[in-house]
């Protein structure tokens, strides 16, 4: 089980049409940590997941890829 954060960060931001300053300025963070999680290099904040997940429409579970998870497992 392989959560894909990264990949599907930098889709959604992309298919917004946002920017990593965008994402960043919304969060209150640097737009050095949201470039981090797209390259794979580390993890938001659990606390940032509902905020994250709230700024582009979508469940934390569809954030983390749990039915890609789920899929994968069958």
């Amino acid at each position: 089980m392989e959560i894909q954060l990264s990949k599907k960060l930098k889709l959604m931001r992309q298919k917004n049409d946002s920017t990593q300053d965008d994402l960043a300025l919304f969060l209150g963070i640097s737009a050095q940590a949201v470039s981090k999680w797209e390259r794979n290099e580390g993890y938001p904040d659990i606390t940032l997941l509902p905020k994250i997940a709230g700024y582009f429409h979508i469940s934390v579970d569809e954030l983390l890829g749990v039915d890609e998870i789920a899929k994968q497992n069958r």
